[in-house]
């Protein structure tokens, strides 16, 4: 994390109304804090689009270090802004709930809930050992809840893994992480412009999706994911590309403390292709 970069605690935005506590986390493109919205003291997740190798950051200005790179900054702003905006109108108990929006420091910010909790990627680490399927089925279940809300709006996540999926102290699951989210459709079922770059976490990846098939993607695509996810939680070993499955002749090799029920959703929900995965 480059401290230089980041906003120092005690900074006050949005006139005032939020008041940095401490960083959480600095990726690619963004920052996130943790906040208290002094209008009603209640702690918050805030973050802040940040885009290592183009910003500079002097601690409460984000600039852009040559003006070549104008261009991919606003770009990506502007996406990140839709990011925000399509997670606001995702109401669902197992998604994060987004509260505001607004530019200042010559970027943009989006606050949120903050969730007391771990990434089922984290409880995987710290528990040395796969989850059971006891411990698996009811996380199971609330992320398939949140998926459904997600793709009703005719959204696709497109990076679920279980660094996507927190945990809160009452097991309660949320999926974050929208930022490789389109929606390709609207719900009269125009076409939408969606960017041609798309990143993707290798062993999570549907084949239409690291082949970059737009037309193709659906909520098989992250079921798909799901099920790459399930896999690696039971296991505790990174899942198969799909083109291994391929070279395996579509059969997945599982541990024996797998269930053959739990192995025959994981190898339906994997398939490599989206015509043979569960559609919904």
């Amino acid at each position: 994390m480059e401290q230089q970069a980041m906003l120092t605690p005690g900074t006050l935005l949005r006139g005032g109304a939020y008041r940095v506590e401490r960083a959480l986390s600095s990726g690619g493109f963004g920052n996130t804090y943790v906040v208290t919205n002094l209008n009603f003291d209640v702690v918050c997740a805030m973050k802040e689009f940040f885009m290592k190798g183009i910003n500079l950051g002097d601690g409460n200005t984000v600039t852009v270090s040559v003006p070549d790179n104008r261009p991919s900054f606003d770009a990506q702003r502007d996406k990140f802004k839709k990011e925000a905006q399509r997670l606001w109108r995702l109401r669902n108990d197992h998604i994060v709930k987004v509260h505001d929006l607004f530019e200042e420091n010559g970027t943009v910010y989006y606050v949120m809930d903050f969730i007391d909790g771990e990434s089922l990627g984290e409880r995987l680490k710290r528990q040395g050992r796969p989850l059971t399927e006891d411990e698996l089925m009811p996380l199971l279940n609330q992320a398939l809840d949140a998926l459904e809300a997600v793709h009703n709006q005719n959204i696709w996540h497109l990076d679920i893994k279980p660094a996507n999926m927190m945990v809160n102290r009452h097991e309660q699951l949320f999926l974050i992480d929208f930022g490789a989210s389109k929606q390709l459709h609207t719900s009269d079922g125009h076409s939408v412009a969606t960017s041609s770059a798309m990143a993707f976490t290798p062993g999570y990846a549907p084949l239409e999706q690291t082949d970059r098939n737009f037309k193709l993607f659906g909520p098989w695509t992250d079921l798909y994911a799901l099920g790459a996810s399930v896999f690696k939680l039971l296991t505790d070993q990174t899942p198969p590309s799909a083109s291994e499955i391929i070279a395996m002749g579509g059969r997945l090799q599982f541990p024996p403390q797998v269930s053959p029920r739990m192995q025959q959703l994981i190898s339906w929900m994997m398939k490599p292709a989206y015509v043979e995965r569960p559609q919904s």
